[in-house]
């Protein structure tokens, strides 16, 4: 269950900056879609990253 919490909040805050990170980079008059595109690679990748990496040592 550690594992899912790790990359739920990995998602939500790489979410959260990316997001942020996209409004301000992208120029104007962009797609719609390329502020969906930047919001699911800012969420998905922190949260697969974070879910596959290995566990810390105890």
């Amino acid at each position: 269950m550690k594992t899912y919490s790790k990359a739920i909040g990995a998602a939500i805050g790489g979410g959260l900056a990316g997001t942020g990170v996209s409004i301000a980079a992208l120029p104007e008059g962009s797609p719609w879609y390329a502020y969906v595109l930047m919001a699911l690679v800012t969420t998905a990748v922190p949260a697969l990253i974070t879910y596959f990496a290995p566990q810390n040592a105890k």
